[in-house]
């Protein structure tokens, strides 16, 4: 997938998003029910099963039914008769019939796939309480698998403290956020096969050149979304050499590396840098990203492991079934992960390179996306011609990088970087 500008909320490595941008000034940190909200797909309450502590054959009749209902419509359930020693991921008395139920509800539908979600609240440090939801998570894993369920089937994911909902400065809120939940997903082995196929064959090209247009998204501290629209190329040549431009309402760049100087040109204000960097394209795009806050457009697209990097984190794929995209005919794919989904087209036929990626953040008030769509493809002996040099045709004043970052940002200069929700 490809990333997104330096200014995009980050989308991890290379896909995240921990920040949003906010117009003017950053907004209060707000308490949200965080990603497994998001992904409910009914308006209805959260149905829930009875607690360890009322567990009787009646009672536990009706919740193993009230499970296998909301499984079937809404993908999420809360447990909250599962709970676990202080401090300890040993369950207390109660939960063998709990299990037992989930147990049974998923061998009724052997294609589900279940993940396991346990928060804690925030009493003690955040590091061992993400430490000791994992290991719950993993427990509650260990004791489906030993009632007959696949272990390929199971995605345990300890949360911590980073999802409330409720005050942690109350006994009763604390109690609240010590909860476990079950979230029925779809692993779609052709969605991932597709995906790899694609990623295989970016990374066996070693010229390849697209145009491209993005929008990014933006959210205003009045809720407002605002697109920030932009076009340019990208002409790589592997192992080590790349050149991009990208143009704006509020930019104009350009980059080059020759696999020994990254150059980076403003052209809005006629200034360059150019910084030694011997490596690949793949280090690149590391160092950019990480180093300078600069991704290239689409790189999560160039890198030789492009799958590796885009399914870290995915606990979701769905195969979408074709679509179209500048009149090619593509597979569409969806993928969730906790912060962020993003949904690409792949074209068909025997060059399946990808021609629209959508990244949408699910932490973010308002889901801003960013969405790249690329056109002009072109492979082998049709790339362009390109030395990778910088030829300073418009005698360009050479700047310092940190001098010149500022004008290399899509974004304009009243627009300010503010809190996720």
């Amino acid at each position: 997938m490809s990333s997104a500008p330096a200014n995009l909320p980050d989308f991890g490595k290379p896909l995240s998003v921990r920040r949003i941008i906010r117009e003017d000034t950053s907004i209060r940190r707000r308490l949200v029910r965080g990603a497994l909200a998001l992904l409910i797909l009914s308006a209805a309450p959260c149905a829930s099963l009875s607690s360890a502590k009322d567990a009787g054959g009646a009672n536990m009749q009706h919740s193993q039914e009230a499970l296998e209902q909301a499984l079937q419509t809404r993908e999420q359930y809360d447990m909250p008769g599962l709970r676990f020693a202080i401090a300890k991921s040993t369950l207390r008395a109660g939960a063998e019939q709990l299990l037992d139920d989930v147990a049974a509800v998923l061998k009724k539908f052997p294609d589900w796939s279940l993940r396991i979600i346990v928060h804690t609240d925030a009493s003690g440090n955040a590091e061992t309480n993400q430490r000791l939801s994992q290991e719950r998570a993993d427990m509650i894993k260990a004791a489906l698998v030993k009632r007959g369920i696949s272990a390929d089937k199971l995605m345990a994911d300890g949360a911590g403290q980073t999802m409330p909902v409720a005050s942690n400065k109350t006994a009763e809120g604390r109690a609240l956020n010590r909860r476990v939940e079950f979230m029925r997903v779809t692993d779609s082995s052709e969605a991932k096969k597709l995906l790899k196929s694609m990623s295989d064959y970016l990374a066996a090209q070693k010229a390849l050149s697209f145009s491209y247009d993005s929008t990014l998204q933006v959210v205003t501290t009045t809720d407002q979304k605002l697109g920030l629209s932009s076009s340019g190329t990208v002409n790589l040549s592997r192992p080590d050499r790349v050149h991009t431009t990208r143009s704006g309402g509020f930019v104009d760049t350009e980059t080059l590396f020759d696999g020994k100087t990254l150059t980076l040109l403003g052209k809005n204000v006629n200034k360059y840098t150019q910084v030694e960097m011997h490596g690949t394209v793949d280090q690149l795009i590391d160092e950019l990203k990480d180093k300078h806050g600069l991704p290239l457009p689409a790189a999560d697209l160039l890198m030789t492991n492009s799958y590796e990097e885009l399914m870290k984190g995915v606990y979701d794929s769905k195969d979408i079934g074709s679509g179209f995209v500048n009149g090619k005919e593509c597979d569409s794919l969806a993928f969730r992960k906790n912060d962020v989904d993003f949904q690409i087209w792949v074209a068909h036929g025997d060059q399946p390179y990808p021609c629209r990626l959508v990244i949408t953040s699910s932490k973010v008030k308002g889901g801003p996306e960013y969405s790249l769509q690329i056109r002009d493809w072109k492979s082998g002996d049709g790339v362009p011609a390109d030395d990778f040099a910088f030829k300073n045709t418009t005698n360009a004043e050479k700047a310092d990088v940190k001098d010149l970052k500022q004008n290399l940002s899509e974004m304009p200069d009243n627009f300010v970087v503010g809190d996720k929700k």
